[in-house]
Parts: structure tokens; sequence; C-alpha cells
């Protein structure tokens, strides 16, 4: 995944993108979860062809 993609998602105040587990945490509970910036990274990650998976708590696992 592109360096530009991982600083767009840390621009979200709900979403950081932890490069050693190579997924997207939500960094909020499940209830105070921005759910326009979690429809916003996926949008993104599939406009670019990334491959991922969705994890408990609005997570979002990178496929590689």
């Amino acid at each position: 995944m592109s360096q530009k993609i991982i600083d767009e998602i840390n621009r979200y105040s709900c979403f950081k993108f932890d490069q050693n587990k190579n997924r997207v945490i939500n960094l909020k509970s499940k209830e105070q979860t921005n759910i326009d910036e979690f429809l916003g990274i996926q949008f993104m990650l599939d406009n670019n062809r990334v491959l991922h998976k969705f994890e408990n708590n609005f997570e979002i696992q990178i496929v590689v």
C-alpha cells in the first residue's frame, strides 16, 4: 500500500494505520466510531484496489 494512502488514513480522527500489524485501527469504541470516516477509508481502499477484510470494532485488515 502506498505511503499516500497511509497518510490519508492517518488524517482521520478515529482511525490510524498500524504498519506493524498492517491494519487500520479504530481508536474509538463502537459507539463513538465515526461511520463516515470508516466508509471514507473503505471507499479509498476500494478505489485503489487494496485488498482488505473487515474485523471487529470497525477495524480493517489489509490483505497482502
